[in-house]
């Protein structure tokens, strides 16, 4: 069980809330750990978190991914793009206790394995670019 697979597990959960609705956050990870990921999940709580982290700072996390994606309009990007982009922009803004290269990192590898190998190139650009200028702003 691995942190790489939370993530995945949590990028799902991101993904659904676009598409579901309002919804309980405790109550949608407890079905979707019950029905789907019981047995790969190993830190429900490090899920809750990020979905929950997302849900909260949603406003914040789409401005920075609508400033920064000059090129497409926020509502012009995949579901399953903008959901990936979300989780790892939360982390970049939220959890200093994961890199920002590591939040790129398996933003890239989600995009490739659920989306389109442009797809990952894109999604690489747009949170190399808000990694850089949250950095430039803190000097």
């Amino acid at each position: 069980m691995s942190r790489k697979n939370d993530r995945k597990h949590a990028f799902c959960l991101v993904f659904q809330m676009d598409s579901g609705g309002e919804c309980d956050v405790n109550e949608e990870l407890a079905y979707y750990l019950e029905n789907f990921a019981e047995e790969t999940a190993s830190e429900p709580d490090f899920i809750l978190g990020e979905v929950a982290g997302v849900r909260t700072n949603l406003a914040e996390i789409d401005a920075h991914i609508d400033e920064t994606s000059t090129a497409w309009d926020i509502s012009r990007i995949s579901k399953v793009d903008l959901a990936i982009m979300r989780l790892a922009v939360y982390e970049i803004l939220y959890n200093p206790d994961i890199g920002d290269g590591v939040s790129i990192n398996e933003a890239v590898e989600l995009a490739k394995a659920f989306s389109t190998e442009e797809s990952s190139k894109f999604v690489n650009g747009v949170l190399g670019k808000i990694a850089r200028k949250l950095k430039e702003t803190e000097q």
